[in-house]
């Protein structure tokens, strides 16, 4: 029996098998990529922007940017610095000139209207007004508000489509002061799309293997890095201000991760200064962005509070200073603790007093504020043993209320008759009393008035004429005597 005609042969069937195949499975890889490149693309594009606004952020100093407000300013050491800054992100991200801007809000609500402050443009515009696409306004707010960087979607004007990174520029105190946005047109990334794509269908299957291997070991390194950065940024907002990355791409993005390094190192060092601001002072900065004057000082109605340790000077002599530090700053804790809680501000420790100033708290709750801070202390006092007790004076009106120092060294703070007066209140409490003014006592409301007892005039010095007080609790409800 004759064979029938070979119609095909082996090679040429398993080449045709293998093509298949291989067809098959460019065919899949390319619809899969191509359904799942869409949303990573957003993605990718979305850190992008993110990444370079957010780091970029962290480098420009919001004190230097709020002092560029004209073009005249330009010619100014804080518009150059921001500018090098604003240069570098344009030439480690391939961004346009026109890509990386610095905006200041000026009203948020109901449109994001904005002026320009910093740009690298040859032909400056400071001052210039731009309103923020209505799609990007709630990631602008959401950047202004959580202090950290955003990215909205893919939005089209009459320039393109585009997707937007928003990266909030803060003070040394914290708060927003600025914006760095961060555009980049996607057009460039779906033409790339496009013609990988038509590129891998027309080399086949053995091609695309090779052709994938270094694309994705650079994609892999690319992501890695980014990633880094990403969770090296998501860190220091969680908390780790000691926090740094790693990046050995040997390119653009180890410069990117050395950058974010020595940032990150400098902002540990600006924020372990924190403490020792005032949230007087820091409300004070915030305030002076709305009133340039504020910080030059001005008369205004204020509460002062002094608290102080009676017996402390006797009872440290014999006691090692490590300790005595130690005890003094946990009674010193508990009584800011109280104060901030009531919404008020300890303005300054001075020795083994308080002095505490609030603004626009009601009288009732200044004095809620003293009482339990009296309750605090007294707890921790009888608990330890320790022979010591606490006076408070209180007294209310008007005090100068500004920066106050040297060039050097200054303290945002209230001062004057005011500021003196309470502290000789304070000065005169007896050991678990509160001492009051009449001021202070006249806009307590009539329950509260009822709890204080009139006291004789008091003679101060440095007074002219003598004081009408109230103290609490009345004689003969104090325990613990003078």
């Amino acid at each position: 029996m004759s064979s029938p005609p070979r119609r095909f042969s082996v090679r040429t069937k398993v080449t045709l098998a293998m093509a298949t195949v291989a067809t098959l499975v460019v065919a899949a890889i390319l619809g899969t990529t191509l359904h799942f490149r869409r949303a990573q693309l957003l993605q990718e594009f979305q850190a992008f922007v993110r990444s370079a606004a957010g780091t970029s952020a962290l480098a420009l100093d919001g004190d230097e940017i709020s002092t560029i407000n004209a073009t005249s300013d330009t010619t100014a050491p804080a518009f150059q610095n921001a500018r090098r800054i604003l240069d570098r992100v344009r030439q480690i991200n391939h961004l346009a000139e026109n890509e990386v801007y610095i905006l200041r809000p000026l009203r948020i609500a109901p449109a994001v209207e904005t002026e320009f402050v910093v740009m690298l443009q040859k032909k400056t515009f400071v001052g210039d007004r731009y309103t923020v696409p209505e799609v990007n306004r709630s990631r602008f707010l959401e950047a202004w508000t959580s202090h950290a960087p955003t990215s909205s979607d893919i939005y089209r004007d009459e320039h393109g489509r585009w997707i937007s990174g928003y990266g909030p520029i803060l003070n040394r105190a914290g708060q927003p002061v600025a914006m760095i946005e961060v555009d980049a047109e996607i057009s460039r990334f779906v033409a790339r799309q496009r013609e990988e794509l038509l590129l891998a269908l027309g080399i086949g299957c053995g091609a695309l293997v090779i052709a994938m291997i270094p694309g994705l070991l650079l994609a892999r390194s690319i992501t890695r890095g980014l990633n880094k950065l990403s969770t090296g940024m998501q860190r220091f907002r969680s908390g780790d201000h000691d926090v740094q990355v790693d990046v050995t791409t040997g390119d653009e993005l180890q410069e990117l991760g050395s950058v974010f390094n020595e940032m990150i190192l400098s902002l540990g060092e600006k924020l372990a200064l924190l403490p020792y601001v005032s949230r007087f002072t820091a409300e004070a900065v915030r305030r002076s962005r709305e009133d340039p004057h504020w910080l030059t000082g001005a008369e205004q109605e204020v509460t002062v509070l002094f608290a102080d340790l009676r017996g402390f000077t006797s009872w440290c002599e014999d006691r090692e200073a490590c300790l005595l530090v130690r005890e003094l700053n946990h009674l010193l804790a508990v009584q800011a603790d109280v104060v901030v809680s009531a919404g008020g501000d300890i303005d300054k420790f001075i020795g083994d007093a308080v002095m505490a100033v609030f603004l626009e708290e009601s009288a009732d709750s200044v004095f809620e504020c003293a009482t339990q801070l009296i309750v605090r202390i007294r707890g921790e006092i009888e608990e330890k043993g320790w022979p010591l007790a606490v006076g408070v004076g209180i007294h209310r009106g008007r005090a100068v209320v500004g920066s106050i120092g040297s060039v050097t060294r200054r303290d945002f703070t209230a001062i004057g008759h005011t500021v003196n007066l309470a502290s000789r209140l304070c000065d005169r409490a007896r050991k678990w009393e509160i001492l009051i003014s009449e001021p202070f006592h006249k806009i307590l409301s009539v329950q509260a008035q009822t709890l204080f007892e009139k006291t004789e005039p008091m003679d101060f010095k440095h007074v002219s004429r003598n004081v009408a007080t109230f103290r609490f609790p009345k004689s003969g409800v104090l325990n613990g005597g003078e």
